[in-house]
């Protein structure tokens, strides 16, 4: 398929009809990097979209944050001071990816819905990964998890039945999509992801990660040469395995993997704790869904 058709051709024709992810979300991205982003400059940031101010003013109002009899929240400097700094930011995150998702047309076996948990579900634990390692910034972990398989909407798109056929196929095969795509030589959803990014001129990190997500490898990851970018991928990575394993959401893949003894000696990691990890992993994503999974 990716010798009669360009990624070029594809990401020309996909932008076509497929709005940029929200400015917001360049927005937040940045700031998360930013020692100094507060509740007061988030709040500076949602109000620029209507969409997601109406989300954070719903969750302020579930029971989880009001006491009994509390009266209803209608402000949203309340309701993100009601929810906190930390939800607030992710909520604003999680609702810029959705509306991409909610905009693309999905076959009958792969739904929106399952990819939306898989999503969320790299994100909790790519933040609770950096946590683990010591990675110094779990909210761009976090924001980088949620996006990491974007190359697969636009592969929808594109063609939903061209890719409604692969996922069907890697199913029958019982191997994983990622796998089939090249064997096959088919359109490859990171590439197709990192490319998109860079045409909607998001920040080079959220490029590198999506475009390097399923590379175990260090050496094989070709442009990345600072170590920071490289244990964040590491962290996605890790994340993406976890959450298949735990079949949290549905991404394409039909068969989990684990990482290598040697990437996990890499991050000071061992199969006892990569098991503590997965429950501890699968508790926040369940602890999450009640604030985050907004669908």
């Amino acid at each position: 398929m990716s010798s009669i058709i360009s990624y070029e051709d594809v990401i020309k024709s996909v932008k076509e009809h497929l709005p940029s992810l929200p400015k917001i979300l360049h927005e937040l991205v940045s700031k998360l990097s930013d020692p100094d982003t507060n509740l007061d400059k988030v709040e500076e940031l949602v109000m620029i979209d209507k969409s997601i101010t109406a989300q954070i003013l719903k969750v302020s109002n579930k029971l989880e944050f009001l006491e009994p009899h509390e009266p209803r929240i209608v402000t949203i400097h309340d309701a993100l001071h009601k929810i906190g700094f930390e939800n607030a930011k992710r909520i604003a995150l999680n609702f810029s990816v959705l509306k991409i998702m909610k905009i693309t047309n999905f076959p009958r076996n792969f739904c929106c819905e399952d990819l939306w948990q898989h999503s969320l579900g790299v994100a909790v634990a790519s933040s609770l990964i950096s946590e683990l390692v010591d990675f110094e910034n779990p909210d761009q972990a976090y924001a980088c998890g949620l996006i990491h398989d974007i190359g697969k909407l636009v592969k929808l798109n594109y063609s939903y039945r061209m890719f409604s056929k692969e996922i069907a196929s890697a199913s029958r095969k019982k191997i994983d999509l990622y796998d089939l795509e090249i064997r096959r030589d088919l359109l490859r959803h990171d590439i197709l992801g990192s490319k998109i990014m860079d045409a909607w001129e998001m920040p080079n990190i959220l490029s590198c990660v999506v475009r390097w997500h399923h590379t175990e490898e260090r050496s094989e990851r070709k442009e990345i040469e600072d170590p920071y970018l490289h244990q964040l991928v590491d962290v996605v990575y890790l994340a993406n395995l976890l959450i298949n394993k735990l079949g949290i959401g549905y991404s394409g893949h039909s068969v989990s993997k684990n990482p290598s003894e040697k990437f996990l000696r890499s991050m000071n990691l061992d199969l006892e704790s990569l098991n503590d990890l997965e429950s501890s992993i699968k508790k926040a994503y369940e602890e999450s869904c009640p604030v985050l999974l907004i669908i």
